[in-house]
């Protein structure tokens, strides 16, 4: 079974989902602009329904409890597109960190996770179901970084719940799986975040062979790397069996990637753009299916 923000579902009935995105945000106390601020949900509304359209049916929305979570929203967004979302749990960089992570223990921390999940957040009724995105920066990782990890791991294995990072750059993931997995969580409930960043495929090669799973979810943010040498990259993983263990999304963080302000493709650039060059190189339907159907339900199964 899986949490969502209007109750639990099954794990089958998850159908094609984005494994990394933001639907209600706030990262402007850092940022310091406005274009990381998710707080209309009629835009936000009027853009999902342009992803439902092209099949998606379900959301991992990792906007966590230090970057403006929004749960209310979420289930408002939910109910008016006829989306399943999936909230989050966690915090993100350090700089994002609130004092109590900063100064608190990995007990502590990891309570917070536990409750949010079994209990609610914010007050609600609304329980996370995954952890994330827990975050590390590109060199190394922060103090405060690595007991939220630690913390990520712990609730992970206590609850059965997945933990999905953030990989600043797609850097440090080798790091980040071993103090994951030294903490005792199972390899296969995990994903981290933002390896197609790397735009290394013996390093992606060598973090999926610890037996974690990793996202390639900055599709259309060609700034760093164009879409065309990301499909050439996935394809090269997939002909050595990696399919089982490889997620999508596009990682929308910034309003002015929507679809409304006519310069990117918004939550469509998966399906639009990314799915029809994968097919252009070969890759069947079935393992199209697997990345963004089955991984992920198995992933996220509690």
């Amino acid at each position: 079974m899986i949490n969502t923000v209007k109750g639990r579902i099954d794990a089958g009935s998850v159908g094609v989902t984005m494994c990394h995105e933001h639907l209600a945000l706030d990262l402007s106390p850092v940022r310091k602009d406005t274009d990381s601020v998710f707080d209309d949900s009629v835009l936000i509304e009027s853009e999902v329904d342009l992803m439902k359209a092209l099949g998606v049916k379900s959301v991992i929305e990792v906007t966590c409890n230090d970057m403006g979570r929004n749960v209310r929203m979420l289930r408002q967004i939910s109910r008016e597109c006829g989306i399943q979302i999936i909230a989050s749990t966690g915090f993100y960089l350090e700089a994002y960190h609130p004092e109590s992570v900063r100064s608190g223990t990995i007990g502590e921390i990891c309570d917070i996770f536990y409750r949010d999940i079994l209990e609610g957040i914010d007050g609600t009724d609304i329980r996370a179901g995954i952890i994330g995105e827990v975050a590390g920066g590109e060199k190394e990782l922060a103090p405060s970084e690595e007991k939220v990890l630690k913390a990520a791991a712990a609730a992970g294995v206590k609850t059965g719940c997945a933990v999905t990072t953030h990989c600043q750059l797609g850097q440090l993931g080798l790091e980040q799986s071993a103090l994951l997995q030294g903490q005792g969580i199972d390899p296969d409930k995990v994903i981290l975040g933002h390896i197609d960043l790397s735009d290394d495929r013996a390093y992606q090669k060598a973090i999926l062979d610890t037996g974690v799973n990793i996202a390639y979810d900055t599709v259309g943010k060609t700034a760093y790397l164009s879409d065309e040498k990301r499909a050439d990259n996935l394809m090269w993983l997939l002909e050595k069996g990696y399919e089982d263990h490889i997620l999508l999304s596009q990682d929308i963080s910034r309003r002015s990637y929507m679809v409304r302000y006519g310069k990117y493709d918004g939550y469509t650039t998966v399906m639009k753009r990314f799915v029809p060059l994968l097919r252009e190189r070969g890759v069947s339907q079935e393992t199209l299916d697997k990345m963004l159907i089955h991984n992920p339900a198995r992933i996220l199964d509690m």
